[in-house]
């Protein structure tokens, strides 16, 4: 067997595309899960006792389905009756995913914050809403970033899947070039070499972030 990369170079351009299309999918998913997240872990526990129990099954729905059939779900299955694009199908689908864990892990963080804050918070005159978001949410953030940035990095190589619904990130940008060229093995060998080097510098992104934020903790 032969290696021949020259049709990688040749096709190259598209999928430097194709990542574009991943990273700024990744980038809007990113926003969404986690201000999302964070915004249901804060209901739940805080505003609104009453929606606690329907945000709890959204985690759980999303936490125990497979993201392919949440795709699959949006995108055929709503698509009988709502024509939805795929690349808003997708951004859709992975923020949902993972807003889910996201809302678990800010709950937990949230909860892992003394009771003594709040109290000595009220004391000195702080509302219930300005505590929340003063003093509490911003060191459960903070004790949240190593579990974050580990789901973004899964959300990254998750944009993968949807190629399976048609949207052009890297993966299906590459399924055209192969169709073409006949070399699957050495496409998919860079494809795996640009994922890694993105998930490199995510990991030393979040590792300079926690050493920023070691100290709040």
């Amino acid at each position: 067997m032969e290696f021949d990369f020259g049709p990688v170079i040749t096709y190259f351009p598209t999928l430097l595309k194709g990542l574009g299309v991943g990273s700024l999918v990744a980038l809007v998913v990113a926003f969404m899960s986690i201000v999302g997240g964070l915004v249901v872990a804060v209901i739940s526990i805080y505003i609104n006792k009453v929606l606690s129990w329907p945000l709890r099954f959204f985690i759980w729905l999303f936490m125990t389905t497979p993201l392919l059939l949440q795709l699959y779900f949006l995108y055929f299955g709503l698509g009988e009756w709502i024509l939805i694009p795929a690349i808003l199908v997708g951004i859709l689908g992975l923020g949902f995913h993972y807003m889910a864990y996201n809302a678990d892990i800010f709950i937990a963080t949230i909860k892992s914050v003394s009771d003594g804050q709040y109290e000595a918070s009220r004391s000195l005159g702080f509302g219930h809403g300005a505590t929340i978001f003063y003093i509490i949410v911003p060191q459960a953030f903070i004790r949240a970033i190593p579990q974050l940035g580990n789901n973004m990095i899964l959300m990254v190589k998750d944009t993968s899947v949807l190629s399976a619904i048609g949207v052009a990130e890297v993966v299906y940008a590459s399924q055209y070039a192969i169709s073409v060229t006949f070399r699957p093995f050495e496409f998919f060998i860079v494809i795996a070499m640009l994922y890694y080097l993105i998930n490199i510098f995510m990991e030393l992104g979040q590792a300079w972030l926690e050493r920023q934020t070691a100290y709040r903790r």
